[in-house]
């Protein structure tokens, strides 16, 4: 059944009780601006964007569809409608039972969270853009108890990843992508078990998550003249936290693999950062100070590791400032700078966002790459514009 069809039937069948359900949307324009020195590479790109969200509640359940649409003018690939979530969830008395496809959050840091595994990240949309992601299929169960909760999450298959063309900036393959994925395991689901919960007498959050099942990240492979991704099985321990105190907040995140695959180092990956906030630096606006470390470390140099499959964050420091406005438009300003330290690789990049007339959402990004000598990225200025109307 084609995708089509599916948003036919789910849209039909919600429309039955269309009187009671919730939703709520935006739809809006994006330019990119990219200046660089790439051959058969675009300078821009200009798209159309819009995101429905429809959600009908029982007694004792509930149905949620969320739907994404892309229409690029110059990206043909970047053309198309997806479901980020489509879910029937049912609520016991200390429990939640949900089935379908979802997006789900975890991790504390500010610039990487090493523990956000669950989803794929949707590099079509904007590689770059680690919030951007596909949902995933599963069935879960949810026990909550006063102050924490368990989790038992049964993934039940692992997305393929598109990529945007050859001519865009954002392909940085030096040949022709199969987005096909090839898994190690065909047809077998991963597993993921996760403990979160909070304090009582003190302001902390954490969560310890036990996986297996396959990494977030993926290897390229050279097959039928080819490049494609191949999805490694890991057995994996996890964790992450924050703790507030007073004006500071401290975070950390750590993950440790071990891994099925031959070609693939077990490895572990750590950070931390600590953000401190100056309230009412200038009359009723705060300045929050954040700084970031992470570090990946390969048991075994002789397999790949991140540096082969094209990560980063492998010996990375962050340094960065929040200008919060704290105005009845949520105006605030991120910008920061993230050090490569092995390869003297680094990103500078400033957001701004804020709200016009209550319903528009206006964003401005730039980000500049200054790539080592041997990286596979170019160097590359680029300037988003989007505004979006919220409904």
């Amino acid at each position: 059944m084609n995708l089509k069809k599916i948003v036919f039937i789910v849209l039909s069948g919600i429309s039955l009780f269309a009187h009671e359900i919730e939703y709520k949307g935006n739809i809006g324009v994006e330019y990119d601006y990219f200046k660089h020195d790439i051959s058969d590479k675009r300078d821009s790109s200009f798209s159309f964007r819009s995101q429905f969200e429809i959600k009908k509640e029982f007694d004792d359940s509930s149905i949620k569809a969320n739907i994404k649409a892309i229409w690029d003018k110059e990206d043909h690939n970047r053309r198309y409608i997806d479901f980020r979530e489509l879910y029937y969830k049912y609520n016991f008395e200390n429990s939640e039972f949900l089935i379908g496809k979802n997006i789900l959050f975890w991790g504390a840091l500010e610039v990487y969270n090493i523990t956000d595994v669950f989803n794929t990240k949707d590099i079509l949309d904007d590689p770059f853009d680690y919030d951007k992601k596909l949902g995933s299929w599963n069935i879960s169960w949810r026990y909550f108890f006063e102050n924490s909760e368990i989790s038992f999450i049964l993934k039940l298959k692992e997305e393929d990843q598109k990529m945007q063309e050859a001519e865009s900036v954002f392909n940085f393959l030096p040949l022709e992508y199969e987005s096909r994925l090839k898994t190690e395991y065909d047809g077998r689901p991963s597993f993921f078990v996760k403990y979160s919960g909070s304090g009582e007498d003190i302001q902390i959050d954490y969560a310890f998550i036990y996986e297996a099942g396959y990494d977030s990240w993926r290897y390229f492979a050279f097959e039928k003249g080819k490049l494609r991704q191949h999805a490694y099985w890991v057995n994996k321990l996890m964790g992450y936290m924050s703790l507030v105190l007073e004006d500071t907040i401290y975070k950390a995140e750590a993950a440790y693999a071990i891994s099925d695959d031959v070609k693939i180092s077990d490895y572990i990956h750590a950070g931390v950062g600590v953000e401190h906030t100056l309230y009412g630096v200038w009359e009723k606006k705060d300045l929050g100070l954040l700084v970031e470390y992470y570090r990946y470390k390969p048991f075994n140099d002789t397999k790949l590791g991140v540096k082969e499959i094209g990560q980063i964050f492998q010996n990375d420091l962050y340094l960065g400032t929040r200008f919060s406005f704290n105005d009845i438009s949520s105006s605030e300003i991120l910008a920061g700078i993230d050090f490569d330290l092995d390869k003297s690789e680094k990103i500078y990049f400033v957001k701004y966002d804020t709200r016009i007339f209550d319903k528009f959402k206006t964003k401005i990004e730039y980000q500049y790459l200054s790539p080592s000598d041997d990286s596979v990225f170019f160097k590359t200025n680029h300037l988003k514009l989007s505004i979006s109307y919220y409904f």
